[in-house]
């Protein structure tokens, strides 16, 4: 392993939930419903993506109106809210390999929650969205920038993610993909359905992350 890749939303940041909590306020103001297993379908997805999901379900696409206002609220939310998950400082701050963010957020997201929960220095020139590649996750696009970017193969590349698209992306990079469920917002059976997408290992929190891979 000589590098490491996170995901954002969820991994490091507690900012799914948040997005649940905005995503199920503001759907509920238009007289829909967004369901838990709706939103979990759409986690690792970029914006385009979870836009033809929703365009697939009854009932599932806000209004002009309500996209506003639900970008409006996860964005107060984040400013107001969002944190570091627990255990995170303490990992990175032992990591003795480059390391970087890969997000399906746009780059101004991403500062956003890095800088309010206090560990944009850490990342500052490394951050990779799924706007700078034409595909998002599940292809591999996102992380085979990024392992380009830090100059390292991705067989060496390990990668931390929530979603079974980012797992799948991972994967199919050809890099070791761990799933993380410490942010708050994930069913008990993620665990498994990350396994099922490839996970080489799965996580509950950080201080578990050096035991997978020896670091």
């Amino acid at each position: 392993m000589k590098a490491i890749i996170f995901d954002c939303d969820g991994v490091l940041v507690n900012t799914e939930i948040l997005s649940a909590r905005a995503y199920r306020d503001v759907y509920a103001r238009h007289g829909l419903t967004i369901t838990p297993d709706m939103f979990l379908r759409m986690i690792g997805l970029k914006q385009a993506d979870i836009l033809k999901q929703l365009r697939g379900i009854e009932g599932g696409l806000l209004p002009p109106e309500g996209d506003a206002e639900l970008t409006e609220m996860v964005l107060g939310l984040i400013r107001d809210e969002v944190a570091a998950t627990e255990g995170l400082v303490d990992f990175v701050h032992g990591l003795q390999v480059p390391f970087c963010v890969a997000s399906s957020s746009d780059v101004p997201r991403i500062r956003l929650s890095l800088e309010t929960a206090e560990v944009i220095g850490w990342f500052e020139g490394r951050i990779f969205s799924s706007t700078m590649v034409s595909r998002g996750k599940p292809a591999p696009d996102l992380f085979l920038l990024a392992a380009r970017q830090l100059g390292v193969a991705p067989g060496d590349c390990v990668v931390f993610e929530d979603s079974v698209a980012g797992i799948t992306a991972a994967v199919a990079a050809g890099m070791t993909g761990i799933g993380y469920t410490g942010g708050g917002h994930l069913p008990p059976e993620q665990a498994e359905r990350l396994r099922a997408a490839g996970a080489s290992a799965v996580i509950g929190h950080w201080r578990e992350a050096p035991g997978v891979f020896g670091n």
